[in-house]
């Protein structure tokens, strides 16, 4: 693809050049068809999932101090709120008690929606994580299908506007459970559980100016907290898994694609940079200064461990048009070369411009088709790389195209 599109360009150059006149020769998005059960439907759907008490057949009173909530609970959603409002439950109490469990269930269901089927593996860059074009488009038919629903059972069931109460609800429920899913429940919920407090314990010392030693003293007793509750490996995934540093590369490594090993080794580089500056003032610009020369020489010793086509694959991937590029192909299925294939072209094309423009001996009407020649070959090129869906999404951020045309 690459020397047919430079033989191209370079023809159209050398007639600009001679003769100086050639000439050569958004896919709409599907409409999301309405659907949705009616409302006394999708109550009797939530039924089932709610997996609540056994249906109670009467509501029952009594008159003593004695309480149990079992007496109220019901697998049918109007009779467990006719259950509610015959004790006396205020209404206000009833709306936020049924609307954080049918909110809760439709997250369930919407959260679904928002993983790509792959299981989590911490040296995976967020290209690989994204959704496929396929998944996106399944996400938006059933997520309209969801939206048709959800107001019609809090409206049916409550009475209630969904368009104010919605957004605090939405949320992918299961997240953290399939970043941590090679723990057991247990010591999942203890480890999340673990990761409040400190969390909690750290903001407060920040909100009151505690010194540096207040801060090391928080972080130790983080450290031997989860040292008491995970193994040795244990630990060593959850930080891969859920640190700030780990999400920063998986961000940071778009394109380059590490591998497992090789994740680890810069993951324990850039944590012991910040290890080293933790309890520094980040404001400082000496301190700043230092970090990021800090960081740079970590960089720069892993790219030491790696061989010459790792590196250049490592280098590649700190320009955004790469990241973008990469993770356009991985989205759409392309060959893996296809991000290195549009830079290539973007090169070639943009020196044949430059060549171009340079000789003044081209009369300006000349020049003008053979920019536009070279912009609609171009295009061409990219449309046969990408494919038309790709492009068309492509071709809205890459302003480069529509450049190669411009005097």
């Amino acid at each position: 693809m690459k020397t047919r599109f430079a033989v191209i360009l370079l023809a159209l150059n050398a007639a600009a050049l001679a003769a100086g006149y050639a000439y050569f020769s958004k896919a709409t998005a599907k409409r999301v068809e309405a659907a949705g059960e009616a409302a006394r439907a999708e109550v009797a759907a939530l039924k089932e999932e709610a997996a609540r008490a056994p249906k109670t057949r009467s509501v029952v009173v009594y008159r003593t101090n004695a309480f149990n909530w079992s007496q109220l609970e019901s697998t049918d959603y109007k009779e467990y709120i006719a259950n509610l409002r015959a004790v006396g439950c205020p209404e206000s109490t009833i709306k936020d008690i049924i609307l954080a469990d049918v909110m809760h269930l439709y997250a369930l269901r919407r959260g679904k929606y928002y993983h790509n089927g792959r299981e989590f593996k911490f040296w995976e860059t967020n290209e690989k994580r994204h959704l496929k074009q396929a998944q996106l488009e399944e996400r938006e038919k059933a997520l309209a299908e969801i939206d048709k629903e959800l107001p019609a059972v809090l409206r049916e069931l409550l009475g209630i506007n969904y368009e104010r109460e919605v957004n605090k609800y939405f949320v992918d429920a299961e997240e953290e459970d399939n970043r941590l899913a090679f723990l057991s429940e247990e010591k999942r919920s203890a480890a999340l559980a673990l990761r409040e407090k400190f969390e909690g314990e750290r903001e407060k010392a920040k909100w009151s100016h505690a010194d540096a030693a207040a801060m090391k003293k928080i972080d130790a007793e983080q450290e031997a907290a989860f040292g008491e509750l995970l193994t040795g490996d244990e630990k060593e995934q959850y930080e891969l898994s859920m640190s700030p540093i780990a999400d920063r590369l998986r961000a940071q490594l778009v394109g380059f694609n590490p591998s497992e090993a090789e994740f680890k080794d810069l993951f324990q580089r850039e944590k012991a940079v910040e290890e080293q500056f933790a309890y520094q003032d980040q404001n400082d610009p000496t301190v700043q200064a230092n970090k990021a020369a800090a960081e740079q020489a970590a960089m720069e010793a892993f790219k030491g461990t790696l061989p010459a086509d790792r590196q250049a694959q490592l280098n590649l991937s700190s320009d955004p048009e790469y990241q973008n590029l990469a993770t356009l192909s991985e989205q759409f299925d392309l060959p893996a070369e296809t991000s290195g294939t549009l830079l290539d072209m973007r090169k070639t094309a943009e020196d044949e411009r430059q060549q171009l423009l340079a000789d003044k001996s081209i009369p300006p009407d000349r020049l003008a088709d053979a920019l536009k020649a070279i912009q609609t070959e171009t295009e061409k090129a990219a449309r046969q790389a990408l494919g038309e869906q790709a492009y068309q999404q492509y071709s809205q951020t890459a302003t480069w195209i529509k450049n190669l045309g411009s005097n």
